[in-house]
């Protein structure tokens, strides 16, 4: 009866069923081209593929459409993009009751997508990066502000973002509120050291310097004396007179794409297995090159200062109990719908509802998919004049893979503030008409 069934309708079943499919992809999948171009250094190709989305208040796609703007040097407008996402986030503080009804009949991809806790502070950093490129730092100041009442309101220290204290540490510094400065170094120091089982990092050696600089400029003898035993260092030499900073900040890599995993486990509640589908990370992480800075006569890698990456798979460790449990739920309450679709309609029927119910059995992939892997950090002082600063991007065995140079300006006694972001090699960097972008332009410290 079902064979022919199925011959008699087989046809438009067929239609049926690859549409559904095709509509109930991942968003893995669906995303895979934008991070294809990304892959291959064309972030003005990937924008093209996140704006297909078009106008949307979407917190992904606005996430990664400002990232986007910024990689291909609009800031302004990727600070447009980045406060939607930002006003919808708060927008969503409360997850609604329809949604997580709809979490139980579909899939996790029914509940609005407002980003892991480290995601939503990093909207903060790279709009006060937007800031920074655009020469507006007491706006930049604003943001790393409001990322501060973000994670104290969590009030756990696990959500720290570290190198959000550390980077607001550095913008107050080139404010001049060295008291602000201290906090967030001293707050920094801290972040690392609560947060370096889940994101695999110590705390840098470069912000124990900066810590220490000013303990020691501010004459904070001993706590100097305290951190400088813990740290293991000598004491901090002051810069030369007539020199100023150089503060290197590389984006470096591509963060890890969620992608759909599905098990077979038990169901007390149907007495047999079920299959679910979870979201996971590949593993294990991919390799990220290392980024050396040169300036003047003066030489050295970039250190990294946030590990993305293992941020990431720390928040979805932390919150697979729950999709998990989500999941097999979702399962008996599709397994319960085959089998009353086929006491209504017969065998046909619950044939249709079990096509129905695998094709929106999806895991939810949904995350901020261009951020980069790591961030990468180097502080140099430079003699006050113009400078061209040569990034190399160094592979396995130290092959060179790319080379950025860019133009800067250094003033005595101030700080300037080079953000670059490296995916992959850009073979058309040099035929690709950059007059408008301002880092082709001679950078004023402040």
């Amino acid at each position: 009866m079902l064979s022919s069934s199925i011959n008699r309708f087989g046809g438009p079943l067929a239609i049926f069923v690859l549409l559904l499919l095709q509509g109930c992809a991942t968003t893995a999948q669906k995303s895979a081209s934008m991070r294809q171009f990304l892959e291959h250094g064309r972030p003005d190709q990937a924008l093209i593929e996140v704006e297909k989305e078009g106008e949307t208040d979407d917190v992904m796609v606005n996430m990664n459409k400002g990232m986007l703007l910024r990689m291909t040097g609009d800031y302004t407008g990727s600070n447009v993009a980045f406060e939607q996402a930002k006003n919808r986030i708060e927008e969503l503080y409360s997850t609604s009751i329809t949604e997580s009804a709809g979490s139980v009949i579909l899939n996790d991809e029914t509940i609005s997508f407002d980003g892991d806790k480290h995601e939503q502070v990093l909207v903060h950093l790279y709009m006060a990066a937007n800031y920074i490129d655009l020469g507006d730092y007491d706006a930049a100041r604003v943001e790393v502000l409001q990322s501060h009442v973000k994670m104290n309101e969590w009030g756990e220290p696990k959500d720290e973002v570290p190198f959000m204290r550390y980077f607001s540490g550095m913008l107050f510094e080139i404010l001049g509120e060295q008291d602000s400065a201290l906090v967030s170094y001293r707050k920094a120091v801290d972040a690392y050291k609560i947060t370096k089982a889940r994101h695999g990092l110590n705390i840098p050696v470069q912000l124990k310097r900066d810590f220490l600089r000013l303990l020691a400029a501010e004459r904070l003898w001993n706590e100097y004396k305290r951190y400088k035993n813990e740290f293991g260092m000598k004491g901090m030499k002051a810069p030369n007179k007539g020199m100023g900073e150089l503060i290197v900040i590389m984006n470096n890599g591509l963060v890890p794409q969620r992608q759909q995993h599905t098990i077979h486990t038990w169901s007390n509640a149907m007495a047999m297995n079920i299959k679910i589908a979870l979201p996971t990370y590949p593993f294990p992480p991919a390799y990220v090159d290392q980024v050396r800075v040169t300036a003047g006569n003066q030489r050295k890698l970039l250190e990294t200062v946030s590990n993305l990456d293992g941020m990431a798979r720390a928040a979805l460790a932390e919150n697979l109990p729950a999709i998990t449990a989500r999941a097999i739920a979702r399962a008996v309450v599709k397994k319960k719908s085959e089998k009353e679709a086929g006491d209504r309609n017969g065998a046909l029927g619950q044939f249709a509802m079990m096509i129905l119910n695998q094709a929106t059995e999806i895991a939810d992939t949904r995350c901020w998919n261009t951020l980069p892997q790591q961030i990468q950090l180097a502080r140099l002082w430079l003699p006050s004049g113009s400078h061209t600063v040569t990034l190399e991007v160094l592979g396995a065995g130290g092959v060179l893979r790319d080379t950025i140079e860019v133009p800067v300006t250094i003033k005595a006694g101030g700080k300037t503030v080079l953000i670059e972001h490296w995916t992959a090699p850009r073979p058309l960097r040099e035929t690709q008409n950059l007059a408008g972008d301002p880092k082709t332009l001679a950078r004023v410290s402040q």
